[in-house]
């Protein structure tokens, strides 16, 4: 079992809770103990020190290096996902892991490029990923996933942009099968064994050519690991949790797994709490760089042996105690500024926030192996890392001078004889002024400045859902979209050239309304909206001559923009400034 640092009262339940998920049993036929770490005889007495290590894991990247900056709380970018990593200032004690499908996004998704300048744009982020990830050196170990080889490149791309890849059941592609990283603290060596298996099942596995299975060839580089000095195993699986699930149950002597490919939106973003299978620890990060998993260990220096997961003593993370702690400061600051409260219930509060202030301070850190378990959502409001930053503003603005260079009088097909264009608003004022005034006060008349704000109008992942009848025919063109930017009539109501030309006649020629799936699927998707409801959005595009009877009909209720707002201050405040200011 676990031993549970001893806070009390609120703080022990939180310990508590957080003990209960992780508590498990000692795996069947194994031993708890591993090869002792290498410590310096020359140093002070082992027994005063205790050696600090971090281990920070992602779910698969594929190719992302920035949020798109529309939902009230983006999450990822580089720059703020490797400030928390140089943030303690300790290379040689953490190790980075990547799992595999870092390069490029998923075949069929919807960021996959469709010509060659996205993929030309694609190539650039993947030597942005590259770029940071490989400047961590030796403390990084990667995996190897489908989308890593889905550019026109195919396997040329690994070449081309090397990694330490490490992978155990894909022989053809010439990887070692694990690597051992040793980590270094206050005169202590441990050696981290590190191996890659994917799921031969996961879609597009086969572009990796034979996969052998996992759990007889796992067993075997676990066995290597070990014979190398390994005394800490991790396996990177590729593939979905129940694929690392089956790992930690089938095969023994796995102490960590992370999981690479995460299902669903929300566990997407921001990954799940770490529990056990067994005596292995399942840790499951964010795609996207959006959440990473955060792993720190506290280790006594007078070992004997390494104990297992199973015995290591679980206590809440920093950020978990400086939560607790400040609403324990709120409270007590309100009793001391009340003259009748109880003198001992003060005392009381003063006594907890010491012990809380200990923590903080980690003078709780007990037993051989203490860890912390930490799921940290990436946002603006993390440090900032200068060669993150530095890479991804050359990356921006090298992409809007490029596109703005290629697409320049690139226009967008011309409709078939005999079907509908698009016109913008000036083909819609003449009989409709007072929707198209009403129009220009809603946050889609503003949607193409958003672009300009960041540099991104040229982007070719971001500049479709901010003008209006994208490479449509008649329509908009990443530069040549004069008179059809931002958000307008025609997004919703369609080409409308005939419509005017027929002056609003036969009201077939244009749609009337526009059904949730519209908006759903192709902008206001989960990942870039993550407030959108059907009903409270049309409470803020509908009104004086737009659909002013709906809007009354929908009735008083929660509005987008109430909606927005709400979720940008559950997140602490909008991250656009920190976003931009690289």
């Amino acid at each position: 079992m676990f031993a549970v640092v001893p806070f009390e009262d609120r703080l022990a339940l939180l310990v508590r809770v957080v003990a209960v998920a992780a508590v498990l049993p000692a795996c069947k036929g194994r031993s708890s103990h591993r090869t002792a770490p290498q410590a310096d005889s020359a140093a002070q007495p082992a027994k005063e020190r205790r050696a600090e290590f971090e281990i920070y894991a992602f779910a698969e990247v594929v190719g992302t290096i920035a949020p798109c900056g529309c939902t009230t709380e983006p999450l990822g970018g580089v720059q703020f996902a490797f400030g928390t990593i140089e943030a303690s200032g300790r290379p040689k004690q953490r190790l980075v892991l990547e799992p595999g499908s870092f390069l490029f996004p998923h075949r069929g998704g919807p960021l996959w490029p469709e010509d060659e300048a996205g993929w030309e744009q694609a190539h650039q982020r993947a030597a942005v990923l590259q770029g940071r990830f490989s400047a961590l050196g030796d403390h990084l170990v990667s995996g190897i996933g489908p989308s890593d080889l889905g550019s026109p490149q195919g396997r040329e791309a690994l070449d081309r942009y090397p990694m330490p890849r490490v992978a155990a059941n894909v022989p053809g592609l010439g990887f070692s099968a694990h690597a051992i990283v040793p980590l270094e603290s206050e005169g202590l060596t441990w050696r981290v064994g590190v191996t890659t298996v994917v799921d031969p099942s996961l879609p597009g596995a086969e572009a990796l050519g034979t996969i052998d299975a996992p759990a007889p060839v796992l067993a075997s580089t676990l066995a290597a690991m070990r014979e190398a000095g390994s005394q800490l195993s991790i396996v990177l699986a590729h593939g979905r949790r129940p694929f690392a699930e089956r790992l930690a149950q089938d095969v023994e002597g796995i102490d960590v797994v992370v999981v690479g490919v995460p299902e669903g939106v929300e566990t997407e973003r921001l990954g799940s709490p770490p529990v056990h299978q067994g005596s292995t620890l399942v840790l499951e990060p964010g795609t996207q760089l959006q959440t990473l998993s955060v792993l720190r260990l506290s280790v006594r220096a007078d070992l004997a042996a390494v104990p297992s997961p199973a015995e290591w003593t679980l206590a809440p993370s920093v950020e978990a105690l400086q939560q607790e702690l400040t609403r324990l400061q709120e409270r007590l600051a309100k009793f001391e500024a009340d003259p009748s409260a109880d003198a001992a219930y003060l005392g009381t509060l003063r006594k907890e926030r010491d012990r809380l202030t200990a923590a903080l301070r980690g003078e709780s850190a007990v037993g051989p192996v203490t860890a912390t378990l930490e799921q940290r959502k990436v946002t603006c409001r993390l440090p900032v890392d200068a060669p993150g930053a530095r890479a991804l503003a050359t990356y921006e603005a090298g992409v809007a001078a490029q596109n703005e260079q290629r697409f320049r009088g690139v226009k967008a097909p011309a409709p078939a004889p005999g079907k509908p264009g698009y016109t913008g608003t000036q083909g819609c004022v003449d009989c409709h002024a007072e929707a198209v005034e009403f129009w220009e006060t809603t946050r889609h008349a503003a949607a193409y400045a958003t672009l300009v704000d960041g540099n991104k109008q040229y982007d070719l992942t971001c500049v479709g859902c901010h003008v209006t009848g994208y490479r449509e025919p008649g329509g908009s063109e990443v530069v040549e979209n004069a008179g059809l930017r931002d958000v307008q009539c025609e997004v919703c109501h369609g080409p409308g050239s005939l419509h005017v030309e027929d002056a609003g006649e036969d009201l077939s020629l244009i749609e009337r309304d526009a059904p949730a799936q519209l908006c759903a699927t192709e902008c206001h998707t989960p990942e870039h909206s993550d407030t959108f409801e059907y009903e409270a959005y049309l409470r803020d595009i509908l009104g004086p001559g737009h659909g002013e009877a709906k809007r009354q009909q929908l009735g008083a209720g929660p509005t987008g923009r109430a909606l927005r707002e709400a979720g940008l201050a559950a997140a602490g405040g909008s991250c656009k400034e920190k976003m931009m200011a690289h």
